[in-house]
């Protein structure tokens, strides 16, 4: 098993011409659905990590350069 194989997909938008055309060439395919706002959930939660995540270190950041005003 290799799990740096590279895959590729096709992705399109569900119309039934699609469908049709795939059938007739004998492509086998999957159908996916996905909702739009889990998708941007993950982008929002995303974004929330890394603005978190700068703000901690720019604290710790500022804790060094300060540690002597701060008494450690």
């Amino acid at each position: 098993m290799n799990i740096f194989k590279k895959e590729k997909f096709i992705e399109t938008k569900f119309e039934e011409i699609h469908i049709i055309k795939l059938n007739e060439e004998k492509i086998p395919y999957v159908i996916k659905e996905r909702r739009i706002i889990v998708s941007w959930a993950r982008l929002l939660y995303f974004v929330y990590s890394i603005i978190l995540d700068s703000i901690l270190l720019m604290g710790i950041v500022w804790a060094i350069y300060n540690h002597e005003k701060l008494g450690f």
